[in-house]
């Protein structure tokens, strides 16, 4: 069995065994944000990333700056951890290799959480750091907003406040293995999830029920990415894995688009499970690779693209 094959096994069963660690049969969202922060604060950003804490539209933000990065650009990120865990510093894997590919500050938002905080704070806090970083200067042509799992759920919301607000509408939109479909017609209900280590069917319900608590699921369909209007939107960015549940999900949202004209790039990665992204495994980097050039050549044109890393 090749070198890399074997590394995938060995991180597919050491992120089942973190999520069982994590998660109960009812999680008490204290003790697994206490889990999760005790199995991440090793996380670190690539070694010429300057990290430091600042505040976003009121709210706490990791500022990941890599050397020469222009004060015109940036990436605003929004962690995932369904909208009820989750750190920037959680993330620093994925937002350190974006800010040090892409030569681009990004800011990672420390948005607040369910159930303490539930729908539509989350999508608040993040439309009121878009708008800060267009309140700093920064034009929204030079502006990528980009999430993971949840965070790619609000990465969308905040694509369609700009929209139907009439703001300056962001660059590009960077969605990593997103949350779209809040209800029980979504595809991570009807799948095999043996082969995805962290989520689960009940563990995803868990989340939801927590985010939104007491909401129908004709409410929850209707506020769905799935099946919202997605026309005017940014160019989209999505990165799916066939072993993640959501997968199915976004299959259908990439088939929508397509269908609608929405300008949506879709790339789903055999063989692999829910954020992978952020782990150490050579598919982890290229993806992350993969999606800072993407977001680059929207920012900066196809000639200005600020690889370094």
């Amino acid at each position: 069995m090749p070198n890399s094959t074997v590394r995938t096994a060995l991180l597919r069963s050491t992120s089942r065994l973190i999520g069982r660690w994590w998660f109960g049969a009812a999680p008490d969202w204290d003790r697994v944000r206490r889990r999760e922060a005790a199995g991440t604060r090793f996380a670190r950003a690539p070694r010429g990333v300057r990290v430091t804490a600042g505040e976003l539209g009121g709210r706490p933000a990791e500022i990941l700056t890599p050397a020469g990065a222009p004060a015109d650009a940036a990436v605003l990120y929004l962690h995932g951890g369904g909208f009820t865990m989750g750190t920037p510093q959680m993330l620093r894997p994925i937002t350190g290799l974006l800010a040090a590919t892409m030569g681009t500050t990004v800011y990672a938002l420390d948005y607040r959480l369910a159930p303490e905080h539930v729908y539509p704070a989350a999508i608040d806090d993040a439309v009121a750091a878009y708008r800060a970083l267009l309140e700093r200067g920064i034009p929204a042509e030079r502006i990528a907003v980009a999430g993971d799992s949840a965070g790619g759920d609000l990465t969308i919301e905040v694509g369609l406040r700009v929209r139907d607000a009439q703001l300056p509408a962001p660059a590009v939109l960077g969605a990593i293995c997103p949350v779209l479909d809040f209800s029980d017609g979504s595809a991570a209900f009807d799948c095999d999830p043996s082969r995805e280590p962290l989520l689960s069917p009940e563990v995803i319900a868990q989340f939801t029920d927590a985010y939104l608590p007491d909401v129908t699921q004709e409410r929850r369909r209707e506020i769905s990415p799935a099946y919202r209007d997605i026309t005017g939107l940014p160019p989209i960015v999505l990165h799916s894995a066939t072993d993640d549940p959501l997968a199915g999900d976004a299959r259908r949202f990439a088939d929508r688009a397509a269908k609608t004209g929405a300008p949506l790039r879709h790339s789903e990665y055999r063989g692999l499970w829910h954020v992978f992204h952020a782990l150490p495994m050579p598919q982890a980097r290229e993806a992350v690779r993969d999606l800072a050039g993407m977001l680059a050549e929207r920012i900066y044109g196809r000639n200005g693209y600020r690889a370094t890393a």
